[in-house]
């Protein structure tokens, strides 16, 4: 039956088990030549290998769930873990200053279980209270049930599409503190452009893209689950940036939890680096500030949230995009809304850009299905569509 505490509980005391299953190796000598017996026979005894392999598991399930990661953690994983740190160290200490010529093989198995047992380690977490259910819910992915949509009147491209797709999205379970928060978690604009891109594939496939300012991510990767999804010969991958490292971070879970990992990558673009002068095309990754190559097609959604940033982003635009064949598709709220949009189209042509312009809501009211479920929607919200 399942233990007390869930699913939580029931790992932590596997984990423990497996533990104190390994304890029985240390025994009770310790001369040197005793603790170097204990080191060899902690390398190869088979009750070390599946301990490492429940930490393996652990480290997975953390990666791949952050609410259970957390969950684990305070139903008393990280004083196993500190236990486990401090003796695997203790053996390395040892061993590195014994009489004995060290085996490198050796000292590399351990310095292995160490890596794998600080991939779930953390000092900062505690044990503590289980999360109440309302808590559990508020941490829960968002799915997104998404498919294409018929325009209002007909027309698209003129082509019937099964692009229809679910999507997890996990937001950022940190408060927001700033306006530099912003992509912790979901707005309207994102479902929006998802179901315009799933709607009309071709102006995304065999192409380069580039979504900016993503937030949760969620545009990048329906752009991303087209190309797992196409039969295109050669396979692109879609880049996703943001400039906030927690988002960036949390985009790159999400890329994992989507299955979308050979089609989609994570790069940190900060809209306030870019010049807005690189005629040829090249925009600069925040991580290494380098060059990038420009790319075939931007994609962002709700990326103004003051003038300032609308001049930046047509700067971005403006230099990340392959000139003259170059598209971005840009979908957000309007002025009563998002301060700042006003001048977004007036900055965008200041900088050499063409732009059309079309109310979202007269492409298709489908198109704003799910906007209720994110942060800032209301109802009458007019949301815009530039390209």
């Amino acid at each position: 039956g399942e233990a007390d505490g869930g699913l939580p509980a029931m790992l932590v005391s596997m984990l423990s088990d497996a533990h104190n299953s390994s304890i029985h190796l240390d025994g009770d000598n310790a001369s040197a030549d005793a603790t170097i017996n204990i080191i060899h026979k902690f390398c190869s005894d088979s009750s070390i290998d599946n301990l490492f392999r429940i930490i393996s598991l652990l480290a997975k399930v953390s990666q791949l769930d952050n609410t259970l990661g957390e969950e684990i953690s305070r139903a008393g994983s990280q004083a196993i873990l500190k236990r486990l740190v401090d003796r695997i160290k203790e053996y390395i200490t040892i061993y590195e200053t014994s009489t004995n010529e060290p085996s490198e093989e050796l000292l590399d198995k351990l310095m292995d279980y160490l890596d794998l047992t600080c991939e779930l380690y953390s000092p900062m977490q505690t044990r503590g209270m289980p999360f109440t259910n309302e808590e559990i819910e508020r941490r829960l992915p968002l799915v997104y049930n998404l498919g294409p949509v018929v325009p209002e009147g007909g027309g698209g491209d003129g082509e019937h599409h099964d692009h229809g797709t679910t999507i997890l999205i996990s937001q950022v379970t940190v408060r927001q503190s700033s306006q530099g928060d912003v992509g912790y978690v979901m707005w309207p604009s994102a479902i929006v452009l998802s179901r315009w891109l799933l709607s009309n594939p071709h102006h995304i496939l065999g192409k380069s893209v580039l979504e900016i300012g993503a937030g949760c991510g969620l545009v990048g990767i329906a752009a991303a689950r087209l190309f797992a999804q196409s039969n295109c010969e050669e396979k692109t991958c879609v880049t996703i940036t943001d400039v906030n490292d927690l988002v960036i971070d949390n985009i790159a879970k999400n890329i994992v939890l989507n299955d979308v990992s050979e089609v989609a990558c994570v790069a940190k673009l900060d809209f306030y680096e870019q010049t807005g002068n690189n005629e040829s095309g090249k925009w600069i990754e925040g991580f290494t500030f380098e060059d990038r190559d420009p790319v075939e097609v931007i994609l962002a959604a709700d990326i103004i949230c003051q003038p300032s940033d609308a001049v930046a982003a047509a700067k971005t635009i403006y230099d990340a995009l392959v000139p003259t064949t170059g598209r971005a598709y840009v979908v957000c709220a309007d002025s009563d809304h998002r301060f700042g949009i006003e001048i977004f189209q007036e900055e965008c042509e200041r900088v050499g850009l063409e732009v059309t312009t079309t109310n979202v809501a007269d492409m298709s009211e489908d198109l704003l299905s799910d906007c209720h479920s994110t942060s800032g929607y209301v109802d009458g919200m007019n949301l815009t569509f530039y390209e």
